[in-house]
């Protein structure tokens, strides 16, 4: 089994993980991170997040707060969770040119460009620009990359004007990229001509939308939560970051979710998900913080009490890479079943709360190294959610005790035949 592993499993997933356009979306996702966090603040001083029915002397005083000044906090929303496509589409640019050792100025000016072309419509002389937000994401994605990858190309075939080394950078670069731009622009609107034609006027973007529908459907079920859970685990089981390489598919879905839900709790409409990159965050980290705390309670080898030490700090902030590799966790099979299997509930059974109304839907975005218990309430705006976790987190205890125990017995046995 092992050298089945290792000589076809392992590779495949890294080789995987290595693709350009992987790496480049991993890193891409992340640069709206910081706005959308932001938005989510604005979001929930627009919107007081209380039942209609729910009134007291501070909600209501929140409420008319909130009216008093709707315009200006209804704009920090829209330029935050309503570009993150935009967003998304600047880091990939970015990331791309840092890639391929190009100035990445102009490539953010030409994707932008680009993804306006493929993405927006003139309405009364006025440019609708629906897409740029979540709903624009994964086309966001696949023009900043593409655009990018066909520039480069262009420039390194000769297409571009040469000019004297004493012309200033800043000046040469947008003359010297002048006839890839050209070229680049003439392709997009090609693209956009063909996409109409082919769709009765269609945009691009709703064209993906529709593609990937079905997607997002079968992604948020009970079945795709749990399978996800489980893979990330067994990655990180055979050594490889589980987090990145399956985010690598998920994370744009994940990122679409949770601004959808945004969207809609904005709207006051009911929120369609349930699995979202808050949903992740969330529950299925806590596994690594019962880990710890299990072995503190019942652990006495040299070696596991060290860990643990170690492993407290960085597990109460949702990092486990110390207790993966201390413990270790990676190709230990003396704890891969209650490994996998406090994962698999960690996803289950928020997942079931969730959809039988006993939590809220998770729609604010909160930074990832934010403790998941006080997570599970800013993320829902339910206190439930708390509830739950600490129900759950001692679960997962319970279930690693016995395996940890036994486990460490072996450790202090060799330990003491050692001294």
């Amino acid at each position: 089994m092992s050298d089945f592993l290792n000589n076809k499993v392992i590779p495949a997933v890294t080789k995987f993980a290595q693709f350009k356009f992987v790496r480049a979306m991993q890193a891409a996702v992340t640069a709206g991170l910081g706005a959308t966090v932001v938005g989510s603040i604005f979001m929930i001083m627009m919107n007081p997040p209380f039942p209609a029915d729910v009134s007291n002397v501070f909600i209501d005083a929140w409420r008319a707060w909130s009216a008093a000044n709707a315009s200006w906090l209804g704009l920090g929303y829209q330029v935050t969770l309503e570009f993150v496509g935009l967003y998304a589409l600047i880091g990939m640019a970015v990331v791309v040119s840092n890639m391929n050792d190009v100035r990445p100025t102009n490539m953010v000016v030409i994707s932008c460009a680009s993804f306006l072309i493929l993405s927006a419509n003139l309405v009364e002389g006025n440019m609708a620009i629906g897409f740029l937000g979540a709903k624009g994401l994964v086309t966001a994605l696949l023009v900043g990359y593409f655009v990018v990858e066909l520039s480069c190309w262009l420039m390194k075939h000769g297409f571009k004007i040469n000019l004297p080394e004493a012309v200033p950078p800043f000046v040469a670069e947008p003359l010297n990229a002048l006839i890839v731009n050209i070229v680049v622009i003439a392709a997009v609107v090609a693209v956009r001509l063909i996409v109409g034609a082919l769709s009765g006027g269609a945009l691009l973007p709703a064209v993906i939308n529709s593609l990937f529908a079905p997607l997002f459907v079968a992604s948020d079920s009970l079945l795709a939560v749990v399978l996800y859970s489980v893979i990330v685990r067994l990655l990180w089981f055979f050594g490889l970051h589980g987090g990145n390489i399956a985010g690598a598919v998920m994370t744009p879905i994940l990122s679409v979710t949770l601004i959808e839900n945004a969207t809609a709790f904005v709207n006051n409409e009911a929120m369609p998900y349930i699995f979202t990159q808050m949903f992740v965050q969330t529950w299925t980290v806590m596994g690594v913080l019962a880990i710890v705390i299990a072995m503190l309670i019942v652990c006495k080898s040299k070696q596991l009490k060290a860990i643990s030490k170690v492993a407290i700090a960085p597990a109460l902030f949702n990092i486990g890479e110390p207790i993966t590799f201390g413990l270790p966790i990676v190709m230990n099979f003396k704890i891969l079943v209650p490994y996998l299997l406090c994962f698999a509930l960690d996803a289950a059974v928020p997942y079931l709360a969730t959809s039988a109304g006993l939590i809220n839907r998770s729609f604010v975005n909160i930074p990832y190294t934010v403790p998941a218990i006080f997570k599970a309430f800013l993320s829902t705006m339910d206190f439930r959610a708390v509830i739950l976790y600490v129900v759950l987190l001692v679960v997962n205890v319970l279930i690693f005790i016995p395996w940890l125990k036994k486990y460490d017995h072996e450790l202090l046995v060799n330990e003491e035949q050692s001294a």
